[in-house]
């Protein structure tokens, strides 16, 4: 497979994306996006395309990306930067969309619900004793 369409291609599955979501952040149709993933077809990714489909990346998975060099980290497609699923980056979208300052107030409201969760409850360990580690005091 060309290089280029192996490089579109596997950003594309590193998002998760189907080809019409790929087409729909592009602004492309989604035949389009076939062809430049297709290895039979002749038409490949130009470097504006690969550029704007990494600049769509990091703007959502920084992470990924090498700040200085702006190509994609070697551990980008491993498993440790497991796939959101849609509704994870929906939210994520929307988090960013905020100001820095509203950000830190729903950051604030979710770790005290996902603190007072059910589940959380019973996975939570205690907070560690400070002191001598002795529970009743000297008198």
């Amino acid at each position: 497979m060309d290089p280029s369409k192996a490089e579109f291609k596997r950003l594309i599955d590193i998002m998760g994306w189907s080809q019409t979501e790929a087409a729909k952040r592009l602004a492309k149709t989604p035949s389009a996006i076939n062809h430049l993933v297709n290895p039979d077809h002749p038409n490949k990714p130009t470097q504006t395309t690969l550029r704007l489909l990494k600049l769509t990346i990091a703007r959502e998975r920084p992470e990924l990306f090498n700040a200085r060099t702006f190509e994609l980290k070697e551990s980008a497609g491993k498993p440790d930067h497991a796939q959101l699923s849609a509704k994870e980056r929906e939210l994520f979208r929307r988090l960013r969309a905020l100001p820095r300052d509203e950000q830190e107030r729903v950051y604030a409201v979710i770790r005290t619900m996902l603190d007072n969760a059910p589940k959380a409850q019973k996975n939570r360990r205690p907070p560690p004793r400070s002191g001598s580690g002795s529970r009743n005091p000297v008198k």
